[in-house]
């Protein structure tokens, strides 16, 4: 991970702090120490990674409801076809005997 030109750091850069505080369980101070960047940035980075953390988990909750709520609308949808199935075959069967 290396340091862009300036203050700007690259998206790698800071995914790369971001991962040594999240999944490698290093110390803020430890990872701005070792990187030499400013407390302040990776905790920014931070932030804006749980965010998106956050807002995927609020998609995902969605898409499960959405997905529940379709699951239930094809078990209905099943359960109806059955339904006329039967009153179809029931009908058919009337019908032939009223033709004989």
């Amino acid at each position: 991970m290396e340091k862009s030109k300036g203050t700007r750091y690259s998206e790698e850069f800071k995914q790369g702090a971001v991962k040594l505080v999240l999944e490698d369980k290093q110390s803020i101070a430890e990872v701005c120490r070792n990187l030499g960047v400013s407390r302040n940035a990776v905790e920014r980075w931070l932030a804006a990674e749980t965010d998106s953390h956050d807002a995927e988990k609020v998609q995902m909750r969605q898409l499960e409801e959405e997905n529940r709520q379709l699951r239930k609308e094809k078990a209905d949808l099943e359960d109806t076809v059955e339904i006329l199935k039967k009153a179809a075959a029931i009908f058919s069967q009337s019908q032939r005997k009223s033709t004989k």
